[in-house]
């Protein structure tokens, strides 16, 4: 392994647990105990990239400080990534850095959003991201380390501190990991990656700021039609943040309901198409609770075609079917779905960039 030099400064600790407590102590972690990082440990992080550990992937808000590839690298350590690991949390840096996800707001705000990073392409299979049974769950090295580099990063390049900057008023399990793969080999539907504009064979990370899985149970429906019209009602509840403000939603459709759905002939686009029609609330709903601000609401969120004097018109929770970000995920077993609303619009969108990996373990251009 070739050594690299680095640029942050050294830290004496006597042991691994010194380590640990100093880091807690100031305020460095996420609350767990951490993996010392060592500069052997970051050196060989950063041997998966042939780029200078002084390069700025990003800067990360509120603290607008630097994101590095070395200052990464640290947090990737932290949170106990593999070195095979780090190209995909340099994307996920590189995803939240951009503009369009606003991660100024995100860090900031009192919703319970997090970033939610959703892997495609062979890197999913080849650093074994679980895109399977229990795949929001715990168990797997890659999806709880990943995700949890990503926050870490947060923490402590951007200085989303509980509290000081970050205001969330409950938050939820994501903010501590929240990284899954979708499910490429159950799907029957081209992957999310692909409709982004991507080639297959990339590898890609797409980060989504969202609210915790919100289930969707429906073990009778026989039909595509009765599987989504369950999955459009649990999408168009007054308590979330995207039926009165719009944005982007995510509906994860689990392998027996896809399966349902395919075989009846029905393409990704008729599923975003159907529940856009279908996930909506009268305005005689939404207009006596919730979110709703008068004026402010219609001129600023809903749609102007939608008859403001109409009380029977229906408000869809995105504005297109294009909003839908529509994955296959979970385990083979189990009538489930999943809905995770985003944080609304406030000029925030999901992003995606490619992983510069390779199978082989080194690096690679990501074209």
């Amino acid at each position: 392994m070739q050594t690299v030099a680095l640029r942050s400064r050294r830290l004496e600790a006597a042991d691994h647990f010194e380590a640990i407590e100093l880091f807690i102590a100031r305020g460095w972690t996420d609350g767990l105990p951490i993996v010392p990082p060592t500069e052997e440990r970051v050196e060989a992080m950063l041997s998966t990239l042939n780029r200078d550990p002084g390069e700025v992937v990003g800067i990360l808000a509120p603290r607008y400080g630097k994101a590095t590839l070395e200052k990464i690298a640290i947090n990737a350590v932290m949170a106990g990534c593999l070195p095979a690991y780090f190209p995909v949390v340099v994307a996920a840096i590189e995803a939240i850095a951009d503009e369009a996800f606003n991660l100024s707001g995100v860090q900031a705000t009192t919703h319970v959003a997090a970033p939610l990073c959703i892997i495609n392409g062979p890197v999913g299979q080849a650093l074994e991201v679980n895109s399977g049974t229990n795949c929001f769950g715990q168990g797997f090295r890659a999806n709880a380390t990943i995700g949890r580099a990503v926050r870490l990063c947060m923490i402590n390049i951007g200085g989303g501190l509980p509290g000081v900057t970050d205001k969330a008023t409950f938050g939820h399990p994501g903010k501590y990991t929240y990284c899954v793969a979708e499910n490429e080999e159950t799907s029957p539907w081209e992957p999310l990656h692909v409709e982004r504009g991507f080639r297959p064979e990339q590898s890609t990370v797409t980060v989504f700021a969202a609210e915790a899985p919100h289930n969707v149970s429906d073990h009778a429906s026989p039909s595509a039609r009765g599987i989504l019209t369950t999955v459009a009602d649990t999408m168009a509840t007054m308590g979330n943040n995207t039926m009165y403000k719009a944005g982007e939603m995510l509906v994860v459709i689990g392998p027996e309901h896809a399966a349902t759905i395919a075989a009846e002939g029905w393409s990704k686009q008729d599923v975003k198409t159907f529940l856009f029609q279908e996930a909506r609330r009268p305005v005689a709903e939404l207009t006596r609770a919730g979110e709703y601000y008068g004026d402010v609401t219609w001129e600023r969120y809903w749609p102007r075609w939608i008859d403001r004097n109409d009380p029977t018109a229906r408000i869809p929770v995105v504005h297109r079917p294009e909003d839908l970000l529509v994955i296959v995920a979970g385990g083979a077993a189990g009538r489930f779905s999943l809905v995770i609303p985003g944080w609304g619009a406030h000029g925030i969108q999901a992003v995606s960039k490619a992983i510069h990996f390779h199978p082989s373990g080194g690096c690679h251009d990501g074209t």
